[in-house]
């Protein structure tokens, strides 16, 4: 307070113990109390605003100070035990988050390393003819992680190399099992052409013989069907159509006895007779038995005029006609 007053001259102190009398107030000197504020308040901190995300930040680093050693005292008078001091760690989200995303990354390596998800080899089911060896060298996926099939291009795999299979079905199941379920094709015909022999089922589609061929139907082909056009996948091994397949049936049961079935693109399906004549009854099988009944007709005649004809073709059911070689 002297220090204060020190400064102020005799009147002017003299005025402000009269004013501080006048208030109520201890006498003290207003210009020194203002004095002094002033002081305090160029050495107080600066103030800084904050929101509640500083607030949180800083409330983090108050609590990740060493915690304060703690003093037990034991039984004896004076005797004190000190327990160290172990830092507060806290563990947050991120930390947690990185934790469970490295521990993902390991087992998905792991996964794809062990031998356990490794496709050993392909599991056959419901064939009768294919050879399981024959589709695992197809898929070729023996060695690979069960992880990296895509079941869509092993089905179009066995779809493309595999005309015999009418239909295909791929599954796969942990740990590193790979199921193919096929249904093969029937075959109906032996289609031997240019030296090659081929296998037909009822809908016309092509493939490779595989296994005994005495109970279907063999047809010799003097020249290549009629190219069809190709839709889709089945259209691509399609030899020839399925009304074709049904005039074959037709005449394996008409014909004479040891009479092998022809075909001839232009004249159609027929048989090669023993008695030294072909005979033809066109590509469809409509009006089958006519056909039939006019071909016996012309023989019929032909026989009761000692004729042996070369050839006989009832293909146009209004205009047969038959062949002589003088």
């Amino acid at each position: 307070m002297a220090t204060g007053e020190s400064s102020l001259t005799r009147a002017e102190q003299v005025r402000a113990r009269r004013l501080d009398r006048r208030e109520g107030k201890p006498i003290l000197n207003r210009l020194a109390t203002s004095a002094s504020k002033a002081a305090n308040a160029a050495r107080m901190p600066r103030m800084v605003a904050r929101n509640a995300q500083t607030e949180r930040r800083l409330q983090e680093l108050a609590e990740r100070k060493l915690r304060r050693p703690r003093y037990i005292k034991l039984a004896e008078a004076g005797a004190e035990l000190r327990l160290p001091a172990l830092p507060s760690v806290q563990v947050g989200w991120r930390v947690v988050s990185a934790s469970l995303v490295g521990l993902c990354l390991f087992l998905l390596y792991s996964m794809f390393a062990s031998d356990t998800f490794t496709v050993a080899r392909v599991a056959l089911q419901g064939a009768q003819r294919v050879d399981g060896n024959a589709i695992n060298s197809a898929l070729g996926i023996s060695g690979s992680s069960i992880f990296a099939i895509e079941p869509d291009e092993l089905y179009t795999i066995l779809r493309d190399q595999f005309p015999e299979l009418e239909r295909v079905s791929v599954s796969i199941a942990l740990p590193g099992r790979v199921t193919v379920t096929v249904k093969e094709r029937e075959p109906i015909i032996v289609w031997e052409q240019a030296g090659l022999t081929l296998w037909l089922d009822a809908a016309g589609v092509a493939f490779m013989p595989q296994g005994d061929a005495a109970s279907l139907i063999r047809v010799t082909a003097l020249d290549a069907p009629p190219a069809m056009a190709s839709n889709n996948v089945t259209s691509s091994h399609q030899l020839i159509r399925p009304e074709m397949v049904f005039v074959i049936q037709a005449l394996d049961r008409i014909a004479p006895e040891d009479a092998p079935l022809i075909y001839d693109p232009k004249q159609g399906f027929g048989w090669s007779d023993p008695g030294g004549w072909l005979v033809y009854f066109g590509q469809d099988g409509q009006d089958i038995d006519q056909r039939l009944a006019v071909y016996l007709k012309i023989l019929d005649e032909l026989r009761a005029r000692r004729m042996v004809p070369t050839m006989i073709s009832v293909a146009q059911l209004h205009a047969p006609y038959y062949r002589m070689d003088y």
